[in-house]
Protein backbone atom coordinates (compact mmCIF):
# COMPACT_ATOMS: atom_id res chain seq x y z
CA UNK A 1 0.00 0.00 0.00
CA UNK A 2 0.91 3.51 -0.74
CA UNK A 3 2.57 5.51 2.10
CA UNK A 4 -0.22 7.72 2.95
CA UNK A 5 -1.13 9.82 5.75
CA UNK A 6 -4.02 8.35 7.66
CA UNK A 7 -6.31 10.07 9.90
CA UNK A 8 -9.19 8.16 11.29
CA UNK A 9 -12.71 10.11 11.67
CA UNK A 10 -14.31 7.49 13.77
CA UNK A 11 -12.52 5.92 17.23
CA UNK A 12 -12.62 5.69 20.40
CA UNK A 13 -11.52 5.65 24.13
CA UNK A 14 -14.16 4.08 26.25
CA UNK A 15 -13.31 4.20 30.31
CA UNK A 16 -14.88 1.24 32.46
CA UNK A 17 -18.39 1.24 31.29
CA UNK A 18 -19.91 -0.03 34.93
CA UNK A 19 -18.65 3.35 36.91
CA UNK A 20 -20.59 6.68 36.19
CA UNK A 21 -18.40 7.67 33.15
CA UNK A 22 -18.82 11.84 33.56
CA UNK A 23 -22.37 11.05 34.39
CA UNK A 24 -23.79 12.08 37.90
CA UNK A 25 -23.76 8.23 39.27
CA UNK A 26 -23.43 4.72 37.76
CA UNK A 27 -27.29 4.60 37.97
CA UNK A 28 -27.35 7.56 35.62
CA UNK A 29 -25.14 6.14 33.67
CA UNK A 30 -26.56 1.88 33.51
CA UNK A 31 -29.65 3.86 33.18
CA UNK A 32 -28.55 5.45 29.66
CA UNK A 33 -26.42 2.16 28.59
CA UNK A 34 -30.07 0.43 28.81
CA UNK A 35 -32.05 2.82 26.40
CA UNK A 36 -28.46 2.81 23.95
CA UNK A 37 -28.86 -0.80 24.26
CA UNK A 38 -32.74 -1.00 23.41
CA UNK A 39 -32.40 1.34 20.58
CA UNK A 40 -29.08 -0.66 19.27
CA UNK A 41 -29.94 -2.64 16.12
CA UNK A 42 -26.62 -3.86 14.65
CA UNK A 43 -26.32 -6.56 17.42
CA UNK A 44 -29.05 -9.44 17.99
CA UNK A 45 -29.74 -10.28 21.84
CA UNK A 46 -29.11 -13.58 22.48
CA UNK A 47 -30.16 -16.28 25.44
CA UNK A 48 -27.02 -17.02 27.28
CA UNK A 49 -27.36 -20.50 27.54
CA UNK A 50 -27.48 -21.22 23.74
CA UNK A 51 -26.95 -18.45 21.68
CA UNK A 52 -30.37 -18.17 20.03
CA UNK A 53 -31.67 -14.67 19.33
CA UNK A 54 -34.74 -13.01 21.13
CA UNK A 55 -36.77 -10.32 20.69
CA UNK A 56 -35.14 -7.51 23.35
CA UNK A 57 -37.29 -5.96 25.82
CA UNK A 58 -35.41 -3.15 27.58
CA UNK A 59 -37.88 -0.47 27.31
CA UNK A 60 -41.37 0.75 26.38
CA UNK A 61 -41.27 3.42 24.07
CA UNK A 62 -44.71 4.62 25.19
CA UNK A 63 -43.62 5.51 28.37
CA UNK A 64 -40.54 7.93 26.96
CA UNK A 65 -37.67 8.63 29.17
CA UNK A 66 -39.54 7.00 31.73
CA UNK A 67 -39.98 3.45 30.08
CA UNK A 68 -37.23 1.36 31.67
CA UNK A 69 -38.20 -2.25 32.42
CA UNK A 70 -37.57 -3.70 35.24
CA UNK A 71 -34.67 -6.62 34.11
CA UNK A 72 -31.59 -6.56 35.97
CA UNK A 73 -29.86 -4.85 33.53
CA UNK A 74 -26.17 -4.62 34.19
CA UNK A 75 -22.82 -4.36 32.51
CA UNK A 76 -21.05 -7.93 32.12
CA UNK A 77 -17.35 -8.73 30.72
CA UNK A 78 -16.23 -9.11 27.54
CA UNK A 79 -18.30 -6.48 25.26
CA UNK A 80 -21.25 -7.29 27.18
CA UNK A 81 -24.14 -5.90 28.36
CA UNK A 82 -26.90 -8.37 30.07
CA UNK A 83 -30.19 -8.58 31.70
CA UNK A 84 -32.57 -11.21 32.53
CA UNK A 85 -35.71 -11.30 30.02
CA UNK A 86 -38.53 -14.03 30.27
CA UNK A 87 -36.33 -15.84 33.34
CA UNK A 88 -33.39 -16.18 30.71
CA UNK A 89 -30.04 -14.55 30.93
CA UNK A 90 -29.68 -12.64 27.70
CA UNK A 91 -27.02 -10.24 26.71
CA UNK A 92 -25.55 -8.00 23.92
CA UNK A 93 -22.16 -8.33 22.86
CA UNK A 94 -21.50 -4.85 21.95
CA UNK A 95 -17.85 -4.21 22.43
CA UNK A 96 -14.97 -6.71 21.00
CA UNK A 97 -14.64 -10.11 23.09
CA UNK A 98 -11.52 -8.88 24.40
CA UNK A 99 -12.93 -6.81 26.24
CA UNK A 100 -12.76 -8.04 29.67
CA UNK A 101 -12.67 -5.02 31.60
CA UNK A 102 -15.58 -3.02 29.20
CA UNK A 103 -12.97 -0.29 28.39
CA UNK A 104 -11.06 0.34 25.85
CA UNK A 105 -7.78 2.66 26.83
CA UNK A 106 -5.68 5.40 24.96
CA UNK A 107 -3.01 3.01 24.65
CA UNK A 108 -5.27 0.17 23.26
CA UNK A 109 -5.88 2.55 20.64
CA UNK A 110 -2.42 3.52 19.75
CA UNK A 111 -0.82 0.43 19.65
CA UNK A 112 -3.84 -0.59 17.40
CA UNK A 113 -3.31 2.60 15.09
CA UNK A 114 0.42 1.67 14.95
CA UNK A 115 -0.23 -1.87 13.73
CA UNK A 116 -2.85 -0.57 11.35
CA UNK A 117 -0.56 2.30 9.85
CA UNK A 118 -3.15 4.98 11.04
CA UNK A 119 -1.29 8.01 11.78
CA UNK A 120 -3.92 10.34 13.83
CA UNK A 121 -7.43 9.71 14.87
CA UNK A 122 -10.94 11.66 16.00
CA UNK A 123 -12.39 10.41 19.12
CA UNK A 124 -16.06 10.85 18.62
CA UNK A 125 -18.63 10.57 21.57
CA UNK A 126 -21.41 8.69 22.34
CA UNK A 127 -24.13 8.06 25.06
CA UNK A 128 -23.48 4.50 26.19
CA UNK A 129 -19.24 5.51 26.44
CA UNK A 130 -20.38 8.26 29.08
CA UNK A 131 -19.87 12.39 29.36
CA UNK A 132 -16.21 11.81 27.94
CA UNK A 133 -15.07 15.84 28.09
CA UNK A 134 -13.22 15.25 31.04
CA UNK A 135 -12.04 12.00 30.46
CA UNK A 136 -11.06 13.21 27.37
CA UNK A 137 -8.68 15.90 28.97
CA UNK A 138 -7.18 13.57 31.73
CA UNK A 139 -5.97 11.11 29.11
CA UNK A 140 -5.32 13.42 26.50
CA UNK A 141 -4.66 16.99 26.68
CA UNK A 142 -2.81 17.06 29.63
CA UNK A 143 -0.38 14.42 27.69
CA UNK A 144 2.31 15.43 25.56
CA UNK A 145 2.06 12.55 23.36
CA UNK A 146 -1.46 11.75 22.70
CA UNK A 147 -1.78 15.76 22.30
CA UNK A 148 -0.61 15.62 18.94
CA UNK A 149 -2.06 11.96 18.01
CA UNK A 150 -6.00 12.45 18.71
CA UNK A 151 -8.31 15.13 17.92
CA UNK A 152 -11.13 14.95 20.83
CA UNK A 153 -14.39 16.43 20.05
CA UNK A 154 -16.59 18.25 22.59
CA UNK A 155 -19.94 17.25 23.38
CA UNK A 156 -22.12 19.84 25.25
CA UNK A 157 -25.93 19.38 26.12
CA UNK A 158 -27.56 19.48 23.09
CA UNK A 159 -31.00 20.79 24.26
CA UNK A 160 -29.60 23.35 26.92
CA UNK A 161 -26.84 23.98 23.83
CA UNK A 162 -28.47 27.58 23.40
CA UNK A 163 -27.74 29.00 27.42
CA UNK A 164 -25.19 30.73 29.16
CA UNK A 165 -23.73 27.39 31.13
CA UNK A 166 -23.33 25.27 28.04
CA UNK A 167 -22.28 28.19 26.20
CA UNK A 168 -19.41 28.64 29.06
CA UNK A 169 -18.59 24.98 28.69
CA UNK A 170 -18.14 25.13 24.96
CA UNK A 171 -15.96 28.33 25.15
CA UNK A 172 -14.15 26.60 28.03
CA UNK A 173 -13.59 23.42 25.99
CA UNK A 174 -12.40 24.65 22.67
CA UNK A 175 -10.44 28.18 24.12
CA UNK A 176 -9.00 27.10 26.94
CA UNK A 177 -8.26 23.08 26.39
CA UNK A 178 -7.93 23.32 22.66
CA UNK A 179 -10.56 20.16 21.84
CA UNK A 180 -10.80 20.16 18.09
CA UNK A 181 -14.52 20.39 17.07
CA UNK A 182 -18.33 19.83 18.20
CA UNK A 183 -19.77 16.37 18.69
CA UNK A 184 -23.75 17.66 18.99
CA UNK A 185 -27.05 15.58 18.00
CA UNK A 186 -29.22 17.81 16.44
CA UNK A 187 -32.70 18.45 15.79
CA UNK A 188 -35.38 20.53 14.18
CA UNK A 189 -34.89 23.11 16.15
CA UNK A 190 -30.99 22.96 16.47
CA UNK A 191 -30.27 25.18 13.71
CA UNK A 192 -33.24 28.01 14.67
CA UNK A 193 -31.92 31.28 15.27
CA UNK A 194 -32.23 31.23 19.48
CA UNK A 195 -28.98 28.29 18.41
CA UNK A 196 -27.28 31.69 16.81
CA UNK A 197 -25.19 32.73 19.70
CA UNK A 198 -23.38 28.63 19.81
CA UNK A 199 -23.38 28.68 15.71
CA UNK A 200 -21.36 32.13 15.62
CA UNK A 201 -18.38 30.59 18.66
CA UNK A 202 -18.48 27.58 16.04
CA UNK A 203 -17.45 30.04 13.36
CA UNK A 204 -15.81 32.34 14.97
CA UNK A 205 -13.09 29.47 16.85
CA UNK A 206 -13.40 27.54 13.14
CA UNK A 207 -14.06 24.44 14.31
CA UNK A 208 -16.15 21.49 12.66
CA UNK A 209 -18.98 20.07 14.28
CA UNK A 210 -19.92 16.00 13.95
CA UNK A 211 -22.73 15.95 13.03
CA UNK A 212 -24.07 11.79 13.92
CA UNK A 213 -25.47 9.54 11.62
CA UNK A 214 -29.43 9.58 10.89
CA UNK A 215 -32.06 7.23 10.12
CA UNK A 216 -32.39 5.89 6.85
CA UNK A 217 -35.97 7.37 5.97
CA UNK A 218 -34.79 10.66 7.77
CA UNK A 219 -31.74 11.50 5.77
CA UNK A 220 -34.12 13.75 3.25
CA UNK A 221 -35.76 15.46 5.63
CA UNK A 222 -32.63 16.35 8.04
CA UNK A 223 -30.61 16.99 4.94
CA UNK A 224 -32.62 19.90 3.73
CA UNK A 225 -32.17 21.08 7.62
CA UNK A 226 -28.05 20.51 7.19
CA UNK A 227 -28.83 23.10 3.87
CA UNK A 228 -30.22 26.13 5.59
CA UNK A 229 -27.03 25.40 8.06
CA UNK A 230 -24.46 25.41 5.45
CA UNK A 231 -25.82 28.49 4.09
CA UNK A 232 -25.89 30.38 6.51
CA UNK A 233 -22.83 29.16 8.21
CA UNK A 234 -20.46 28.42 5.01
CA UNK A 235 -17.32 28.44 6.56
CA UNK A 236 -18.53 25.73 9.67
CA UNK A 237 -17.27 22.17 8.31
CA UNK A 238 -19.94 19.12 8.48
CA UNK A 239 -19.01 16.04 9.19
CA UNK A 240 -21.87 13.47 8.59
CA UNK A 241 -20.90 10.18 10.57
CA UNK A 242 -22.14 6.92 9.54
CA UNK A 243 -21.84 7.53 5.84
CA UNK A 244 -24.66 7.35 3.49
CA UNK A 245 -26.63 4.44 4.41
CA UNK A 246 -27.40 1.42 1.61
CA UNK A 247 -31.13 1.55 1.98
CA UNK A 248 -31.99 5.36 1.72
CA UNK A 249 -32.88 5.10 -1.71
CA UNK A 250 -32.74 2.22 -4.21
CA UNK A 251 -34.14 1.54 -7.39
CA UNK A 252 -34.29 -1.31 -8.79
CA UNK A 253 -31.97 -2.75 -6.38
CA UNK A 254 -29.38 -0.14 -7.44
CA UNK A 255 -28.62 2.34 -4.91
CA UNK A 256 -29.28 6.03 -6.44
CA UNK A 257 -28.99 9.77 -5.22
CA UNK A 258 -31.30 12.09 -5.46
CA UNK A 259 -30.88 15.48 -6.69
CA UNK A 260 -31.87 17.16 -3.77
CA UNK A 261 -29.09 15.52 -1.89
CA UNK A 262 -26.67 16.04 -4.38
CA UNK A 263 -26.78 19.70 -4.68
CA UNK A 264 -27.26 19.94 -0.82
CA UNK A 265 -23.63 18.04 -0.58
CA UNK A 266 -21.97 19.71 -3.34
CA UNK A 267 -22.48 23.44 -2.61
CA UNK A 268 -22.27 22.98 1.19
CA UNK A 269 -19.02 22.33 3.68
CA UNK A 270 -20.21 18.89 4.00
CA UNK A 271 -18.18 15.81 4.27
CA UNK A 272 -19.27 12.31 4.59
CA UNK A 273 -18.01 9.99 6.36
CA UNK A 274 -17.47 6.21 4.39
CA UNK A 275 -17.71 3.76 7.42
CA UNK A 276 -19.56 1.07 5.92
CA UNK A 277 -18.33 -2.32 7.42
CA UNK A 278 -19.47 -1.10 11.10
CA UNK A 279 -23.36 -0.55 9.90
CA UNK A 280 -22.79 -3.59 7.21
CA UNK A 281 -20.82 -5.47 9.48
CA UNK A 282 -23.82 -8.13 10.25
CA UNK A 283 -25.26 -8.64 7.15
CA UNK A 284 -21.73 -8.31 4.89
CA UNK A 285 -18.66 -10.38 4.86
CA UNK A 286 -15.51 -8.54 4.35
CA UNK A 287 -14.12 -7.39 1.58
CA UNK A 288 -17.95 -6.22 2.05
CA UNK A 289 -18.41 -5.76 -1.66
CA UNK A 290 -21.95 -4.15 -1.90
CA UNK A 291 -20.43 -1.61 0.19
CA UNK A 292 -18.29 -0.75 -2.67
CA UNK A 293 -20.95 -0.25 -5.09
CA UNK A 294 -22.56 2.67 -2.47
CA UNK A 295 -18.30 4.18 -2.13
CA UNK A 296 -18.29 4.15 -5.79
CA UNK A 297 -21.46 5.55 -6.05
CA UNK A 298 -20.49 8.79 -3.67
CA UNK A 299 -17.06 8.93 -5.11
CA UNK A 300 -18.62 9.57 -8.69
CA UNK A 301 -21.34 11.82 -7.59
CA UNK A 302 -19.01 14.46 -5.27
CA UNK A 303 -15.37 13.34 -5.85
CA UNK A 304 -12.89 12.42 -3.48
CA UNK A 305 -13.01 15.80 -1.20
CA UNK A 306 -16.31 15.64 0.25
CA UNK A 307 -15.31 12.05 1.54
CA UNK A 308 -13.55 11.10 4.79
CA UNK A 309 -12.44 7.25 5.94
CA UNK A 310 -13.47 6.46 9.31
CA UNK A 311 -13.88 2.95 11.26
CA UNK A 312 -15.68 2.97 14.54
CA UNK A 313 -12.98 1.33 16.63
CA UNK A 314 -12.68 -0.53 18.82
CA UNK A 315 -16.72 -1.27 18.13
CA UNK A 316 -15.62 -2.37 14.57
CA UNK A 317 -13.86 -5.36 15.82
CA UNK A 318 -17.11 -7.36 16.12
CA UNK A 319 -17.02 -7.92 12.68
CA UNK A 320 -13.76 -7.49 11.31
CA UNK A 321 -10.09 -6.41 12.31
CA UNK A 322 -9.12 -2.78 12.22
CA UNK A 323 -6.42 -3.38 9.19
CA UNK A 324 -9.45 -4.60 7.39
CA UNK A 325 -11.67 -1.18 7.93
CA UNK A 326 -9.21 0.29 6.11
CA UNK A 327 -8.12 -1.89 3.78
CA UNK A 328 -10.76 -2.72 2.24
CA UNK A 329 -11.26 0.52 0.71
CA UNK A 330 -6.95 0.57 -0.44
CA UNK A 331 -6.91 -3.05 -1.40
CA UNK A 332 -10.43 -3.13 -3.03
CA UNK A 333 -11.64 -0.15 -4.60
CA UNK A 334 -9.18 0.06 -7.47
CA UNK A 335 -11.16 2.71 -9.20
CA UNK A 336 -9.80 5.83 -6.17
CA UNK A 337 -6.72 7.03 -7.54
CA UNK A 338 -3.54 7.55 -5.31
CA UNK A 339 -4.59 11.22 -4.79
CA UNK A 340 -8.24 10.86 -4.12
CA UNK A 341 -6.80 7.79 -1.80
CA UNK A 342 -4.63 10.66 -0.01
CA UNK A 343 -7.69 13.09 0.11
CA UNK A 344 -10.19 10.56 1.42
CA UNK A 345 -7.60 8.97 3.89
CA UNK A 346 -6.20 12.09 5.40
CA UNK A 347 -6.09 15.32 4.05
CA UNK A 348 -9.45 16.21 4.07
CA UNK A 349 -9.34 15.75 8.01
CA UNK A 350 -6.01 17.36 7.95
CA UNK A 351 -7.61 20.70 5.93
CA UNK A 352 -10.96 20.11 8.49
CA UNK A 353 -8.90 20.33 11.63
CA UNK A 354 -6.51 23.35 10.39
Amino acid sequence: MENYFIIDSHAHIIPQLSGASGYSSKEDHLDISQRSMHEHLAQPARKKKDNSIVNKELWDDTYGDKGKLNVNFKVGKYGRFEWIQDDEECYIQYLPTYSKNMDYTVDQLKIMMDYAGVNKAVLQCGGVYGNLNKYYLSQIKNNKLWNTLFYPLLRINEKNASTKKELSNFVKYIKKYNFSGLWFISDKSSFTDQYDELWNKVSEYNIPVFLPFFPDEQWGERMSIIDKFTDKYPNIPCVLPQAFPLSAKKKDSKIVLSKKIKNIIMKGNIYIEIIYPIGRGQIEEYPFKISHEAIKLLYNEFGAKKLVWGSDIPMIERYCSYSQSLNYITNYCEWINNNDLKLILGENLKNIFK
